[in-house]
């Protein structure tokens, strides 16, 4: 998780009260219907799971393949229930395709590049476009809209977590984003942010799948249906929680 993340978790962390808080960021025209996808295809997740010990820290790829794929089973069942139309774009399916390859490669690499310049009361503005890479993968995969979403869990055992406690250092917690780009034009309609709280002590993967679950929940909870006619009630940060957040993310 970069710097950027970082600051925003901390920050949310810090003003959640129940175990799990979402950010929800949508654009106007998404909230009214205008600009609301019938179909959504969903890019691999970007997952981190990560545990942390007393000596060192250990990425393991493994999990991290294993639970950013029941990331996107587990928010593809949430839309398709919301009555969207949902395609999981997995690496096998990128493999077998190599002009899909191509412009997978392409729109993540813009996608990253125009996060990296988030500000979440800039959204409504539509100051956020993730350009061509963006608009020809959606044409290639034949849907209205691309998620892109990343996801990062971090274990810490009860030895490093005393030893973070008095020192400082890598602490558990998990947390996912997800962003939706509108194929026809590119701009970004939808930012969602996730954080569960991980108690310290070593996980089973079925204790792991849980937390996976409860931010896949976490993304989607506050997402409005495919029906354009569907509207929600949008949960309005306060301008100071804003600005902080965006200072952080600034420094």
């Amino acid at each position: 998780m970069n710097i950027k993340m970082q600051a925003v978790v901390t920050l949310a962390m810090a003003l959640a009260s129940a175990n799990a808080f979402a950010e929800r960021g949508f654009t106007d025209e998404f909230v009214s219907g205008a600009t609301r996808p019938q179909s959504i295809a969903l890019l691999p997740a970007e997952a981190a799971i990560t545990r942390a010990k007393v000596v060192d820290t250990q990425g393991l790829i493994d999990e991290s393949i294993v639970f950013g794929a029941q990331f996107n089973a587990d928010v593809a069942k949430i839309l398709a229930d919301k009555g969207y139309e949902v395609q999981i774009v997995d690496s096998d399916r990128i493999n077998a395709d190599p002009m899909l390859q191509e412009y997978v490669v392409d729109a993540k690499r813009a996608y990253d590049e125009m996060i990296g310049r988030y500000r979440p009361k800039k959204l409504p503005e539509r100051i956020y476009n993730a350009g061509d890479s963006a608009r020809l993968l959606a044409t290639h995969l034949g849907v209205d809209a691309i998620a892109f979403s990343k996801l990062s869990i971090t274990i810490t055992g009860a030895g490093k977590a005393i030893v973070s406690g008095l020192i400082g250092g890598t602490t558990s917690g998990a947390n996912s984003m997800i962003g939706i780009v509108d194929g026809d034009t590119a701009d970004l309609e939808v930012v969602q942010i996730a954080i569960a709280i991980v108690a310290p002590g070593e996980k089973t993967p079925d204790e792991i799948a849980g937390y996976v679950a409860t931010l896949a929940a976490g993304n989607t909870r506050r997402l409005p249906g495919a029906d354009p006619s569907q509207r929600i009630e949008v949960a309005v940060s306060d301008d100071e929680v804003l600005d902080e957040v965006e200072s952080l993310i600034k420094e």
